[in-house]
């Protein structure tokens, strides 16, 4: 048998956590953009060893990290911008600055998220995102785009624009679908509004999941969407009828359904601690995914936007800090709440044979943690990113070696 020639690097952690498991002295080998082995140390070794055996010509680079957690990159489906800019600004250049602080922060995977706006304020969103989709730049990978509205409540706009807030018209969904050549993943809809039942089935057909938001819908107008196909709520809690003893509404509806998954912003701004732990009781962890909703505001401030009616705009914090947050709000085992960063929203998405977890054929997405679950080194495709970051921005961003 023919042998070839083998490049691989092994990563050695004080721990990892894949995250189903956690594992004390781990080690990753990892060639080109792929995870070859996770598991301990000693095997990781081994596996090299072998691998070394069997080649012609063998170099392995041997990175130790054994004060830190090797975690995977996180996974964020909810998030309009950051570093001042914000996708609807709709630019060529949005997408690299509005995702410069995620990815510093350990976010390697995202959904640009798509508001409500006029319709060509949509389409030149759309055309930009779909662009950073093609394109797979530096920046953290754009898995596609998670259109949340148009066809919304207006009394629960929260954030989104009401002016532009308009019923489901099948012709403009089209050219919306159309223009992102497939790359919608999640659609946020209310589902008591007029043509919903028709929008949920054409999401259906498309393979994009339809998600509940923005909403005043009843317990049981919740219910009727989720039997016709939502799978997903958006940021429960806000912007929707919320749980009242006579009227559970949608987000009791969401609650009660295991077959649905739902978004937390764990900022301590949009929902209070005790209520993320209360969730956390009735909900399947595995249904739970943490998102950021973060805005242009991200890396630039700590709290918030708000309206002009006074109305939260998103958020300004990045994945790890909601991490952190559940980390220190709730006595949850770490591996569930890295799950809803990573290995859930890769499975909402349905990323979940490639990203989300280190294992064997994933993308080596890999961050370093501290103990106090501070980044301290990232990896993206396998290949580590060199940061220079000056108070609260990164001024350059720069790839180590070749990439991607």
């Amino acid at each position: 048998m023919k042998r070839s020639s083998v490049r691989a690097t092994l990563l050695l952690a004080g721990e990892v956590f894949t995250p189903r498991r956690r594992i004390r002295r781990g080690g990753l080998v990892i060639r080109g953009r792929k995870i070859f082995y996770a598991g301990s140390a000693a095997g990781a070794f081994g596996f090299a060893k072998r691998l070394h055996d069997r080649s012609r010509a063998f170099e392995l680079e041997v990175l130790e990290f054994p004060d830190d957690i090797a975690v995977p990159g996180l996974v964020d489906i909810h998030l309009h911008g950051g570093n001042g800019a914000d996708f609807m600004d709709g630019r060529p250049e949005t997408a690299a600055a509005a995702l410069a602080p995620h990815l510093r922060d350990g976010t390697t995977s995202v959904l640009a998220t798509v508001m409500t706006a006029g319709h060509e304020d949509i389409l030149r969103a759309i055309a930009s995102v779909r662009r950073a989709v093609e394109e797979k730049a530096v920046f953290p990978e754009v898995l596609g785009i998670h259109l949340e509205g148009p066809y919304l409540a207006r009394e629960k706009a929260g954030a989104q624009p009401a002016a532009h807030i308009r019923p489901f018209a099948p012709s403009e969904m089209k050219a919306y679908l159309d223009a992102s050549r497939g790359t919608v993943r999640i659609a946020t809809l209310a589902p008591e509004t007029k043509g919903s039942s028709k929008l949920i089935a054409l999401l259906k057909k498309r393979g994009i999941v339809a998600a509940a938001g923005h909403s005043k819908a009843t317990f049981a107008q919740a219910r009727d969407g989720i039997r016709r196909g939502i799978r997903h709520g958006t940021h429960l809690f806000n912007a929707m009828s919320g749980v009242f003893h006579r009227d559970p509404g949608l987000a009791g509806a969401l609650l009660l359904d295991d077959a649905v998954s739902v978004e937390l912003i764990a900022d301590g701004f949009h929902v209070h601690p005790a209520v993320l732990e209360l969730v956390l009781r009735l909900k399947p962890f595995r249904k739970v995914v943490l998102v950021s909703d973060a805005t242009r505001r991200a890396g630039l401030a700590d709290r918030p936007l708000r309206t002009a009616r006074g109305k939260l705009y998103g958020s300004s914090i990045t994945l790890i800090q909601a991490v952190r947050n559940l980390a220190a709000w709730t006595r949850l085992p770490f591996t569930e709440i890295l799950a809803m960063a990573t290995e859930n929203p890769a499975e909402v998405v349905g990323a979940e044979k490639r990203k989300g977890r280190l294992a064997r054929g994933f993308d080596a997405d890999i961050v370093l943690l501290d103990r106090r679950l501070r980044v301290r080194k990232i990896f993206l495709s396998g290949t580590e990113l060199q940061k220079k970051i000056y108070r609260n921005n990164i001024t350059s961003l720069t790839v180590s070696g070749e990439c991607c």
